[in-house]
C-alpha cells in the first residue's frame, strides 16, 4: 500500500515503555529524519518491578503523545502486566488515526500484539504491522499466549529484534517472513560526560567508585559484585542504584565484605537521573548470571555509561559482550576473581581505563544512537510502503 500522495505518511507506535520520556526519543529521530507523521500510544501509568511509573509528559512537537490506560486480563492466573494488558478503544483509535505503518514494541505472545494485529487486519488490510522480539531463550507458553504468537506470526509483516539470539528464537517458533536486528539506543547528548561533583559530594563518594544500576535480583548479579570489591586492596567505594528482592541481603554481604562504610545504596532513581549518577563513578559494572529461563537480552545501562564516557565491565552473559565490543572489559559469568582482577586492572591503569571510556563513547556514537537506529527503521518503513 502506498500512502495517499496529498497527506505524509503516518506512523502509529504502541509500546508500553515510551511511559518513559527518555525512551521516547527514538520517535522524535523518526519524525525529524522522514516525512513520517508519528504518532505514539503510550500508557498513562505503568507497573515496572513493583513501582508504579506514571507517564512522563514531554514538550515534543516532533510526534503525537496519545494516552490511554490499558487494561491487564489474567488469562487463568498465567497474567503479567507487560503481556497480558490490551487497550479498550483500539478500533476507534486505529479509524482516527488511519496509520500507514503500525508497530509494536511488545512481544509477539503478548495481548496487546493479538489485539492490534487483528484490529489492524480488519479495519485496514493493508497496513503493514511491526513487531518486536527481545526474549533470548527459546520457551513454551501457556495459552491463551503461544496462540496470540501463532497469530502474529501468521498475520504480523516483518520483526524488529533486540539481537541475533531473539531472531534465531522467533525463528525457531515459525517466524518466516523478515526480520532486522535493531538494538536498543541512547541519546548521546543527554548521557555525555559532565561534572558531577556536587552530587559526588552529596553522595560522600571520595576514592574510586565502582557503579551498579538495575534491579537487585539474582539474574542481575548484584551480590557477585559485593564479593568481587570485598577482595580487591585498594581503596573502593560502592555505589549501587535500584531496588530489589536481595536490596536486604546485599547490605548484609556488604557489611560482612568490610564495605558497609563504603557502599551508598540508592533506591531506583527517575530516568532523566541517571546521567548524572554515571557521571559519579570511575566504572560501571553489569555482572549478569544466566538463570533458568532469563539471560541478558542487551543491558541498556551498560550503552548509557559508554555514552557518558565511563570505562564499563560486564559478565559473558547472553547479549552483554556484543553490547560493549571493544568499548569495555568482559569476565565470565559468576566468576568473582574474574571480576576483582578486571577492577583491580583499571584501579591499576588510569590511562587504561580512560582509553576504554574513549572507545566506549565512540562505539555509541557509531552503533547505538537514537539518530542511527530512526534511520534503520525508517529504511524498513519505506521498504514496507512501497510493496
Amino acid at each position: 500500500m502506498k500512502p495517499a500522495s496529498d497527506r505524509n505518511p503516518v506512523l502509529l507506535s504502541v509500546a508500553h515503555s515510551a511511559v518513559l520520556g527518555g525512551y521516547r526519543k527514538r520517535y522524535s529521530e523518526v519524525a525529524l529524519n522522514s516525512r513520517f507523521s508519528v504518532n505514539v500510544l503510550a500508557p498513562k501509568r505503568w507497573r515496572q518491578f513493583n513501582r508504579l511509573i506514571e507517564l512522563e509528559r514531554t514538550a515534543d512537537p516532533a510526534y503525537r503523545l496519545i494516552a490511554r490506560q490499558p487494561r491487564v486480563a489474567g488469562f487463568g492466573g498465567h497474567g503479567r502486566r507487560n503481556v497480558a494488558h490490551f487497550y479498550p478503544g483500539l478500533g476507534r483509535l486505529l479509524r482516527e488515526i488511519r496509520p500507514d505503518i503500525i508497530e509494536l514494541w511488545e512481544e509477539p505472545f503478548s495481548a496487546v500484539t493479538f489485539q492490534v494485529i487483528r484490529a489492524a487486519k480488519r479495519l485496514l488490510p493493508s497496513t503493514p504491522v511491526i513487531f518486536f522480539s527481545a526474549q533470548n531463550i527459546r520457551r513454551n507458553y501457556p495459552p491463551p499466549f503461544s496462540w496470540f504468537e501463532r497469530y502474529t506470526y501468521r498475520r504480523a509483516d516483518f520483526a524488529f529484534v533486540i539481537n541475533r539470539e531473539a531472531e534465531a528464537v522467533i525463528r525457531s517458533r515459525g517466524w518466516e517472513k523478515e526480520s532486522l536486528v535493531l538494538p536498543l539506543g541512547v541519546d548521546p547528548e543527554v548521557f555525555r560526560s559532565f561534572d558531577a561533583s556536587n552530587l559526588r559530594a552529596e553522595l560522600g563518594l571520595n576514592g574510586f567508585t565502582v557503579g551498579f544500576v538495575g534491579k537487585l535480583d539474582r539474574q542481575k548479579g548484584v551480590l557477585d559484585l559485593i564479593r568481587a570489591a570485598g577482595g580487591i586492596e585498594a581503596e573502593i567505594e560502592l555505589l549501587i542504584i535500584g531496588d530489589g528482592p536481595l536490596r536486604d541481603e546485599a547490605k548484609r554481604l556488604a557489611e560482612k565484605s568490610g564495605l558497609s562504610g563504603k557502599t551508598r545504596f540508592i533506591p531506583a532513581v527517575p530516568y532523566a537521573k541517571i546521567p548524572g549518577y554515571l557521571n559519579c563513578i570511575d566504572v560501571l559494572v553489569l555482572p549478569s548470571v544466566t538463570r533458568p529461563g532469563l539471560k541478558e537480552q542487551f543491558g541498556r545501562v551498560l550503552i548509557e555509561a559508554m555514552s557518558c564516557s565511563v570505562p564499563v565491565i560486564g559478565s559473558d552473559s547472553g547479549e552483554i559482550p556484543n553490547v560493549i565490543g571493544n568499548g569495555g572489559l568482559t569476565f565470565p559469568e559468576g566468576d568473582v576473581a574474574a571480576l576483582r582482577d578486571r577492577i583491580a586492572a583499571l584501579i591499576a591503569d588510569p590511562a587504561a581505563a580512560r582509553a576504554r571510556a574513549e572507545q566506549g563513547r565512540r562505539r555509541v556514537e557509531a552503533e547505538y544512537t537514537w539518530s542511527s537506529i530512526a534511520r534503520r527503521q525508517i529504511e524498513v518503513y519505506r521498504r514496507l510502503l512501497s510493496r
